[in-house]
């Protein structure tokens, strides 16, 4: 289990600021893996690449069993799809496609970062 997860697969009220800050940092360490993985993709690192889309894929794997269906309702079917189709993107990543679609995990992890902050702070 990740560092992001032990705490996400316990019971949690989602109104919690420290479950909710720890989302956020969860995204924060999903953000650094992916940029990790690309810079070490254009240098030719290939077991560092291996290691951060590995990494990656864990945590997104905890995201992803961390949902609460019944209380997340439509959210947390959505994330899923979102998680699920990162994981996808990671596990087929492509040589001669890996910058763009890095660049993609990338972009969608912000987005997903900066609507928590938003949640985060608005509680």
């Amino acid at each position: 289990m990740t560092a992001c997860a032990l705490p996400v697969s316990q019971s949690h009220d989602a109104s919690n600021g420290d479950f909710l800050n720890l989302i956020v940092r969860c995204y924060d360490t999903l953000m650094e893996d992916l940029q990790d993985a690309k810079h070490a993709h254009s240098e030719g690192r290939h077991d560092f690449l291996m290691d951060r889309l590995r990494h990656a894929q864990d945590i997104l794997t905890e995201l992803l069993i961390g949902l609460d269906y019944e209380r997340g309702g439509e959210i947390a079917v959505n994330l899923g799809r979102i998680y699920n189709y990162m994981l996808r993107e990671l596990i087929a990543l492509h040589d001669t496609q890996a910058q763009e679609t890095l660049g993609r995990m990338i972009s969608i992890t912000g987005d997903l970062r900066e609507a928590w902050v938003q949640i985060a702070g608005a509680v």
